[in-house]
């Protein structure tokens, strides 16, 4: 009877033990890069794209002001 409760303790001690090495709960270090590099990735793209949607608005700006203008000069040649 006692060694087969030491055969029990010590097979939940192994599966226990291979079980944590198998989940352990510390990341790994490629893991860890990978999601670094990704972090860094949207970030520099969310600026790339705030830079695109920048000089969207000023080329849609100067336009309507250029469109504006001409609509004026347009007006005071009419009169």
């Amino acid at each position: 009877m006692k060694k087969c409760i030491q055969a029990l303790l010590c097979a939940g001690l192994l599966t226990t033990t291979s079980w944590a090495q198998e989940f352990p709960k510390t990341p790994k270090q490629e893991t860890l890069a990978e999601a670094i590099r990704f972090e860094k990735y949207k970030i520099a793209a969310a600026e790339a794209q705030a830079k695109k949607d920048a000089a969207e608005a000023k080329q849609t700006r100067s336009s309507a002001a250029k469109k504006a203008r001409k609509q004026g000069q347009a007006d005071a040649a009419r009169r």
